[in-house]
């Protein structure tokens, strides 16, 4: 990484502002906050006021909390997805079958999209895990399978099907 790179927040990032789970420092903190996508390490340090800003930044992103736009260049696509409400019902988004057992179904689609999406589904795949309804389900596969699409493409969409398939 070098002055010119540009960090955004992801998931976790997103959710250690509010959480402070991951027990950072005070300047690591205020360099999180500060992360937006757009300003660059450069940006950053001079608006921080810490020198070390790119190391910071580089402990961040080894932590799972910072990305640098090149390697997650959806990453803001990403949150606002899934801060987004479910689009209306698609012949995408068929309705989980009656009877079916809704907290396997939910654990197969959390391993899915762990697996496409990795860091950036994080919080999809804990809502997943620990759904309790067919509807609630229903609703987290929705938007799952649009930021997908809009994320990864079409082929990462099929693959999700394929995976929520398998048994």
């Amino acid at each position: 990484m070098n002055e010119t790179t540009v960090y955004a927040k992801t998931p976790a990032g997103h959710e250690e502002i509010g959480a402070r789970k991951a027990g950072l420092d005070v300047r690591q903190r205020r360099l999180l906050i500060l992360v937006d996508g757009q300003r660059s390490v450069a940006d950053l340090r001079g608006v921080s006021g810490l020198p070390d800003a790119l190391a910071m930044l580089e402990h961040l992103q080894s932590r799972g909390l910072v990305a640098a736009t090149g390697a997650y260049s959806a990453a803001a696509a990403a949150v606002a997805a899934a801060r987004s409400p479910a689009p209306a019902a698609s012949p995408v988004a068929a309705a989980t079958p009656a009877g079916a057992d809704v907290r396997e179904r939910g654990r197969r689609a959390a391993h899915a999209i762990t697996e496409l999406l990795g860091p950036m589904g994080e919080d999809f795949a804990l809502k997943l895990e620990s759904v309790k309804s067919g509807e609630a389900l229903d609703e987290l596969l929705a938007r799952c399978r649009r930021m997908l699409g809009e994320v990864r493409g079409k082929s990462a969409l099929e693959r999700f099907e394929r995976l929520l398939e398998e048994r």
